[in-house]
């Protein structure tokens, strides 16, 4: 029995000619001695295209060394699901107390060279900034943004926020639903605000773009989202269509934040799995999750008594963002709250696996969207007091971290907008205008958009970098997290180990611009 079936091929090989060799009445090896039917032809993808296979030809066809991979798209899978990077603390700023007076202040920390809030939860500086965002278009891929908030509107009280339809712009064959522009969970407006609002993000001038993702609106909103099959494709394409701005020379650079994931949710133990090359049995070399938690790294039960969120990698995702950044698009990912260590492919962890059932997750390698041309951001804590006096600055218990995580930003009691109708935050009256809301929320996911909104500054000043140019721009010169490398396998010990980067942060600015942390 055929089904659909994604086919992704490797960076650099010619999709056409695997089609070619798929559609044909013949074929030889992995390729089905059959025509294949294409199901979608993908007209916007350089590197895969669905096909009606087999499973026993599906599994064949892996075997190709030009194939990366070939498996269900994800919104046709029901072992994974797709979430939202973020935790609510019902606490605005660094303090307990709900003040709408309160604002983002990893705008504040960020620009500071050294740490001037001490033992203290507020600090006596102005946020100084030169640049905001100009020329620049942001994306946030998330659960739709607020659409008439007044944190959209520019010096002249006009709304920023440019409400398209994704597939005419792009070309794309598909239907946008009439309710794409609004928010009924809060996530995707709180993301906005700190990427781009006039009050608690940085890029205060930017042209702001929602992209609702099926699967991230929020409760009675469910199918007014685009799919994960043309969501990439839209805005890749709608990035190339666009006109040479006159005043630069080049496009109107694209900036894309996206603060979410996918995990899997498992209950109870494993049956088995591999640890840096040794294999296991639960019972036998593992009966607890403790134990299982100190020699291996998979995470005590998060979800509920017995049940495990374990992060996921999806090809097909991940090879949706390496062609978006091909395409001089930067792209911005949340690392994931899922306490788990995320290694590189050439890392001792990054083959480590667990067996459930008929499943093998390869749980150290992080969730997808990724791609090791994009940003991967880890959440910093606002305010850990580590030695009695001072507060300092470290890593989130719950972010992801280890070597796939490059920047750190402050993603911990972020004070932004959110919608009226919200997924039941707690919130606050806006300042201007007490019709409309704010909110403070931690995660991975409030501070990737601190770094999305870091990079429009710098794109709005350079709109001729390459994505590569300005990663190795933030990174190099960002300053450096103190990093435990001897203590690699202390999974027990977030907050000394290799996973955990608890010392002190230090900063870095370039004139009146701010950096970000790196991991190193």
């Amino acid at each position: 029995m055929e089904r659909e079936y994604t086919v992704i091929v490797n960076a650099g090989v010619d999709l056409k000619q695997v089609e070619e060799e798929l559609t044909a009445s013949t074929g030889s090896g992995p390729i089905p001695n059959r025509s294949v039917d294409i199901t979608n032809p993908r007209p916007g993808s350089r590197r895969q295209t669905y096909f009606a296979l087999t499973d026993a030809e599906a599994q064949e066809l892996s075997k190709d060394s030009r194939i990366m991979s070939v498996e269900i798209p994800p919104d046709q899978r029901d072992d994974i699901q797709i979430g939202l990077h973020a935790t609510q603390t019902g606490q605005f700023n660094r303090t307990a107390t709900l003040n709408q007076n309160y604002v983002n202040w990893g705008l504040l920390r960020t620009n500071m060279l050294e740490n001037y809030y001490g033992n203290n939860t507020t600090a006596n500086n102005n946020f100084e900034y030169a640049l905001d965002g100009t020329g620049v278009d942001v994306v946030i891929q998330d659960s739709g943004i607020e659409a008439n908030h007044p944190e959209w509107q520019d010096y002249a009280g006009v709304s920023r926020l440019k409400q398209i339809d994704w597939y005419t712009e792009s070309g794309v064959s598909g239907t946008q639903s009439v309710n794409h522009y609004r928010d009924y969970d809060g996530h995707g407006s709180h993301c906005a605000g700190i990427t781009a609002g006039k009050t608690y993000g940085w890029a205060k001038n930017a042209h702001i773009y929602a992209q609702k993702l099926s699967g991230l609106e929020g409760s009675g909103d469910s199918g007014t989202g685009i799919s994960v099959t043309n969501a990439f494709d839209t805005i890749r394409l709608w990035h190339n269509n666009k006109a040479v701005d006159p005043v630069t020379g080049y496009k109107r650079p694209t900036v894309v934040n996206m603060s979410w994931g996918y995990g899997s949710t498992r209950d109870g133990p494993p049956d088995n799995g591999v640890y840096r090359g040794t294999a296991w049995t639960w019972g036998v070399d593992y009966s607890a999750d403790a134990a299982l938690w100190t020699g291996t790294g998979i995470v005590v039960p998060t979800v509920t008594a017995t049940a495990r969120r374990i992060p996921i990698r999806v090809a097909s995702v991940d090879a949706e963002i390496d062609d978006m950044v091909s395409d001089g698009i930067h792209v911005i990912i949340a690392a994931g709250n899922d306490y788990y260590k995320g290694d590189v492919s050439t890392g001792d962890d990054y083959n480590n696996s667990v067996v459930y059932g008929a499943d093998t997750i390869f749980y150290h390698r992080g969730s997808s969207p990724h791609s090791d041309e994009a940003f991967c951001v880890g959440n910093i804590e606002s305010q850990t007091q580590l030695d009695g006096s001072v507060y300092r600055d470290r890593t989130r218990g719950s972010s992801s971290r280890g070597p796939r995580v490059e920047i750190w930003a402050p993603g911990t009691n972020i004070v932004s907008v959110c919608s009226n109708t919200n997924a039941g935050y707690t919130t606050e009256n806006y300042p201007d205008d007490t019709d409309y809301r704010i909110m403070s929320i931690s995660g991975t996911s409030m501070a990737a958009p601190q770094v999305a909104g870091v990079i429009a500054c710098h794109v709005q000043a350079n709109p001729n970098l390459t994505p590569a140019q300005v990663k190795s721009r933030i990174i190099s010169d960002a300053k450096n997290v103190i990093f435990d490398t001897a203590s690699s396998t202390d999974y027990t010990n977030f907050n000394t180990s290799l996973l955990g980067a608890s010392n002190n942060m230090l900063w870095n600015r370039y004139g009146r611009q701010p950096f970000i942390y790196k991991n190193i």
